[in-house]
């Protein structure tokens, strides 16, 4: 493998363009030097391609409307040349050095069945920042499966290969898009980590971290499309989930009427 094997960053955004620039200069700011930037506007009202005249490396592309995240995030996938690919929301960064450390992880892996390296993210999404940690190694599909072990859709390095094996992002999905895409891909690869802080999740407007209806449909759809999964794990496993997902549904429901503060309550944040 080349000892700087390209590596594509994906960033999908939707009217932010005042935000949408310190993604791209988060990814310029890399000490990585082996890049390139996709760009897909998601139909936004101002087209953003002209504050991104000057960056190097950069390709845009742009939907006729509004067709979602996921949506986006595939097309970016379907134009990328790298061996790895990150995603990158448009309100969130990846620190300097965040590329450089995981294809070194990569690079040195003897298991050519690693598809994943994380990483751990500050999150400023509630309004009271916080680590999220990602200490994760080896085969995690049953411990994916039991519960969501990764955050941060831009803390996760993977192979291009492996995405594309999978079919990218689940476009019916409002929410827990990672985690959907997760599932699948552990099932065929491992992960690994560097133990550092190395991306920065912002507070948003119209983050969906907060909408409650998305969150709502995201569990039901993710639930329903992985039932097999968990009955592989036998009826005990199958019947922990079946509950969780009735109290992560009924907690979502208390966000929608009570408001995010209380919501943030129920999960201790």
């Amino acid at each position: 493998m080349d000892p700087q094997p390209l590596v594509s960053v994906v960033i999908p955004t939707y009217n932010r363009v005042d935000l949408l620039t310190r993604a791209v200069d988060s990814v310029q700011n890399q000490t990585y030097p082996n890049i390139e930037i996709i760009v897909v506007d998601d139909g936004s009202q101002k087209d953003p391609s002209d504050v991104l005249n000057g960056y190097k490396n950069l390709h845009f592309f742009r939907n006729p409307k509004n067709l979602g995240a996921s949506y986006s995030r595939n097309l970016g996938l379907s134009k990328a040349n790298g061996i790895f690919i990150n995603f990158l929301d448009d309100d969130d960064i990846l620190f300097p050095e965040k590329i450089e450390k995981q294809v070194k992880v990569f690079l040195a892996a003897s298991e050519p069945s690693l598809g994943i390296v994380t990483c751990h993210s500050k999150d400023e999404r509630s309004g009271r920042p916080k680590i999220k940690y990602n200490r994760v190694k080896g085969d995690i599909y049953r411990a994916l499966l039991d519960r969501y072990i990764v955050s941060g859709t831009e803390t996760l390095l993977m192979k291009t290969a492996a995405v594309k094996g999978v079919g990218g992002f689940d476009e019916q999905l409002q929410s827990s898009q990672e985690y959907d895409l997760l599932i699948r891909l552990c099932k065929d690869h491992t992960i690994d980590f560097v133990d550092e802080v190395l991306t920065r999740e912002f507070r948003s407007v119209d983050q969906i971290s907060t909408n409650f209806d998305k969150k709502i449909q995201g569990a039901r759809h993710l639930y329903s499309k992985h039932d097999h999964r968990f009955r592989e794990f036998g009826w005990g496993f199958w019947l922990k989930k079946k509950i969780k997902l009735q109290i992560l549904i009924l907690r979502f429901y208390v966000g929608k009427i009570f408001g995010e503060n209380v919501y943030r309550k129920l999960l201790r944040e």
